[in-house]
C-alpha cells in the first residue's frame, strides 16, 4: 500500500504539480486514477494518486491536466539514437541483409560531426515520442551524452565495440583486427569513467561488445572483465541474424548465447538485444545466467521473423520493450508486440495491454537495473513522466483503460515530458535544444549520406534536387 507517512501535509510546498484527467501510475497497489495528480520536489515524486483538495499543495509550478493523461515515461532498453540516416534502407528487400550490405558498409563513411548531429536528432525524436530513458550503443558516445544532458534525457550509453571489418561482413568475410578492438575498448572504458562522475547524474556508461560474431572471444572476455572492474553492465546484440547464428555454429559449434555462456560473460548485468534466432539451448542458458532481454518488436515483422517472446517470458527472463533503430514510437512497438504474440499463439489474451505497457516501462527499467528509480509513478522514485493530449480524434471517446493507450495512442500525442523533475518538453518545444537548427543541419547532410548509401545498394532521392 502507499506509505501515507511520506505524503506531505496540507499546505505543503512542492516544486511541480502535474494534474491528469487520467493517471496511470503502473504501481502494484494503485489502479487507473480518474482525476489524479503527481507532486514533485526536486527530482523526486512525493505523491502520486487521486487529486487532493484545492489548497492542499502550494506548487511553484502547475501543469494542467484538463484533457490529459499522465503515465511514466517510456524506458527504451535498446536503442541506436543516431541511426536515423538508415531510415527506409532496410524496410523492404531481403530481411536483415541491408544491415550487412548497406549499414555496415556505410557507417565508416559517416563523419564524427555527422554522428553528433544524428545524436541530437535522435534525442529530439526520443523525447517527442515519450521516451525518458534510453540504453544506447553506437558510435560517438560523447556526442550522444552531451545531447542527452543538454536536453535532459536519461541515458545509459555504450561505445560499439568490434574487432572485425564490418564492411566485409556482407560477403561473409570475418577479418579480425585485434588492435582496433583493443583501441575501441580503451575508448569505451574512458567514456564510462568520464561519465561515472557526471554532475547531472542523467548519463552513465556501459561496455558494449557489439555482437557475438563481430567480437572475438578475447574481446568479449576483456570487455566483460572491464565492465566488472568498473561496476557497469554489458550491452550486446545476440542471435539477431541468421548469418550471426551460422557463424557461431560453424566457428564455435555453439549457438550465440551458448557461445557467450561458455565464455562466462553472461550475468544479470548483461542486456541482450533481439534473440530473434535463439535456440531453446540459448534461451535456457540465458535463464540460468539471469541476463536480461531487450525486445524490439517494431523491426522484426519487417524482416518476416519474430522471436519466441512467449517462450522467453515463460522462462521468466527479465524482459523490456525497446525501439532499436529508425522508428522510435513506443506505442507502435507495443502494438507490434501484442499483435505478433497473439497471432503466433492463436490466443487473444497472450499479451495484454497492461502487460505490454509494463514491458515498455517498469520491465525495461528492470532490464537496465534501475527499476528502483524509474518505470512507475511510485512515491520516492525519480520524477520521469509524460502527459498525453486526449483531445485527439483517434483517442475519443476515451474510456480510461490500459488498451485506450496501448492500442490507440501515438507518439505524437505526447505534449509534455518531465525527466528527473525537470520539464524537458512543453508547448511543442524541447526546452534544452534548438530543434529547428538540428533539423536544418540534418537536411544539409542528406545528399552526402544518400550518395554513400547508394554506393552500397541503398535507395532514395534527395528532395528538391531533381536528381532521383
Amino acid at each position: 500500500m502507499t506509505d501515507e507517512r511520506r505524503i506531505p501535509s496540507t499546505g505543503a510546498q512542492v516544486d511541480l504539480l502535474v494534474s491528469a484527467d487520467v493517471l496511470y501510475t503502473l504501481t502494484e497497489d494503485t489502479p487507473i486514477v480518474v482525476n489524479g495528480e503527481v507532486a514533485i520536489n526536486g527530482n523526486t515524486i512525493v505523491y502520486s494518486g487521486p487529486a487532493k483538495d484545492n489548497g492542499f499543495w502550494q506548487p511553484k509550478k502547475t501543469l494542467s491536466g484538463k484533457g490529459k493523461a499522465v503515465m511514466p515515461g517510456f524506458v527504451n532498453c535498446h536503442s541506436h539514437a543516431a541511426s536515423a540516416l538508415f531510415r527506409s534502407q532496410s524496410d523492404d528487400g531481403v530481411g536483415g541483409q541491408a544491415l550487412y550490405s548497406v549499414a555496415f558498409r556505410s557507417e565508416k563513411h559517416i563523419s564524427t560531426e555527422q554522428w553528433r548531429d544524428l545524436a541530437l536528432l535522435g534525442v529530439v525524436d526520443m523525447i517527442r515520442s515519450g521516451i525518458t530513458t534510453i540504453n544506447d550503443i553506437w558510435y560517438e558516445p560523447e556526442g550522444l551524452a552531451e545531447a542527452a544532458e543538454a536536453a535532459g534525457l536519461r541515458a545509459q550509453i555504450a561505445l560499439k565495440l568490434f574487432d572485425v571489418k564490418l564492411e566485409e561482413l556482407y560477403a561473409n568475410r570475418y577479418e579480425r583486427v585485434a588492435t582496433e578492438g583493443e583501441e575501441r575498448l580503451r575508448r569505451g572504458v574512458d567514456f564510462v569513467e568520464k561519465y561515472a562522475a557526471s554532475k547531472s547524474g542523467l548519463v552513465t556508461g556501459r561496455i558494449g561488445p557489439h555482437a557475438t560474431d563481430t567480437c572475438s572471444p578475447e574481446l568479449h572476455i576483456e570487455a566483460c572483465a572491464e565492465a566488472g572492474r568498473l561496476g557497469v553492465g554489458l550491452h550486446t546484440h545476440v542471435a539477431q541474424s541468421k548469418q550471426e547464428v551460422e557463424y557461431c555454429q560453424s566457428t564455435y559449434n555453439k549457438g550465440p548465447a551458448e557461445f557467450l555462456a561458455d565464455l562466462d560473460v553472461l550475468s544479470h548485468r548483461s542486456i541482450l538485444a533481439h534473440l530473434t534466432f535463439a535456440s531453446d539451448i540459448d534461451l535456457d542458458l540465458i535463464t540460468q545466467s539471469k541476463a536480461r532481454y531487450a525486445h524490439c518488436p517494431t523491426i522484426y515483422p519487417r524482416r518476416g521473423v519474430y522471436p519466441d517472446l512467449q517462450g522467453i517470458q515463460d522462462r521468466r527472463i527479465v524482459t523490456g520493450i525497446a525501439t532499436d533503430w529508425m522508428m522510435n514510437d513506443p506505442f507502435e512497438a507495443m502494438r507490434n508486440a501484442m499483435n505478433a504474440v497473439r497471432l503466433l499463439s492463436g490466443r487473444h489474451d497472450a499479451l495484454t495491454s497492461l502487460a505490454a505497457i509494463k514491458l515498455a516501462t517498469i520491465g525495461s527499467a528492470k532490464v537496465m537495473g534501475i527499476e528502483d528509480q524509474v518505470g512507475s509513478l511510485a512515491i520516492g522514485k525519480r520524477a520521469d513522466l509524460i502527459q498525453l493530449d486526449l483531445q485527439r480524434p483517434h483517442l475519443q471517446p476515451f474510456y480510461a483503460e490500459y488498451s485506450s493507450l496501448a492500442y490507440y495512442a501515438r507518439a505524437s500525442d505526447v505534449v509534455c515530458s518531465v525527466i528527473d523533475g525537470r520539464l524537458v518538453l512543453e508547448g511543442d518545444c524541447i526546452l534544452g535544444l534548438d530543434e529547428p537548427n538540428i533539423l536544418n543541419r540534418i537536411k544539409k547532410h542528406v545528399p552526402d549520406w544518400l550518395a554513400v548509401l547508394k554506393r552500397h545498394g541503398g535507395v532514395g532521392a534527395v528532395l528538391g534536387c531533381g536528381c532521383g
